[in-house]
């Protein structure tokens, strides 16, 4: 059976090169380069922007919007996984359940190396008890509906994929409207995202170049004479 993923050799390479450059550049200044008394200078703006347009109808959407990066990711998560078996991938199907398990835990051991606390610019609609660098929901957004987002459009379903990864930046934008997070927290975590996930995306391809062929061969009947 012949995979649905398709790697440009040279182009491809090249242009993963640049994005992990230029995301790792931004964590690095947005993790390293904290001040000590807050956010950035251009954390505050943002933040009290969309603090003027809370409503109470966005208040529970966008409440909505954010569980769909915690409790409710069992749902898009579960039907992606079924989904891959149920092509015969089952080796992606494997890689994807790790990475959506593994991502909100790295998110936990990046928290505490910056130890960052809560903003305190608007008044937060949601509680929150552990340190705010990175976004703990933005990172695990990456992992959930981003890898899906790349999985979907390998595969020719463009108008999930898009949709994919735009709720990557919904359950974002959710973050720093509820005034759980700092935009920068936000940011930061979809350019730690960016780099665990083509890293993921190696790890898929070469775990299914080095196993899924011979699999593939095996189940493959033999030839009658």
């Amino acid at each position: 059976m012949k995979r649905a993923l398709n790697y440009p050799n040279r182009r491809f390479g090249l242009v993963t090169i640049i994005l992990i450059i230029c995301a790792g550049l931004v964590y690095w200044e947005l993790g390293y380069g904290l001040p000590d008394d807050g956010g950035f200078a251009w954390d505050e703006p943002i933040m009290l922007a969309l603090y003027s347009l809370r409503q109470p109808w966005l208040d529970s959407f966008f409440l909505f919007v954010t569980r769909t990066g915690d409790i409710l990711i069992v749902i898009p998560a579960l039907a992606m996984s079924v989904y891959l078996w149920r092509c015969s991938e089952r080796i992606t199907a494997v890689v994807y359940v790790v990475t959506v398990i593994a991502f909100p835990l790295i998110s936990l051991v990046l928290k505490d190396e910056f130890a960052r606390a809560r903003q305190e610019i608007i008044s937060p609609l949601t509680v929150e008890h552990t340190y705010s660098f990175p976004s703990g929901h933005s990172l695990t957004a990456v992992a959930v509906y981003g890898f899906a987002a790349v999985l979907l459009w390998q595969r020719g379903h463009r108008v999930l994929a898009l949709l994919a990864g735009f709720w990557v930046f919904m359950i974002g934008l959710s973050r720093v409207y509820l005034g759980a997070h700092y935009p920068s927290d936000v940011v930061a975590s979809y350019a730690a995202g960016t780099i665990l996930l083509i890293i993921v995306l190696f790890i898929d391809r070469w775990l299914n170049d080095r196993f899924g062929q011979k699999n593939n061969q095996e189940a493959e009947p033999s030839p009658q004479r």
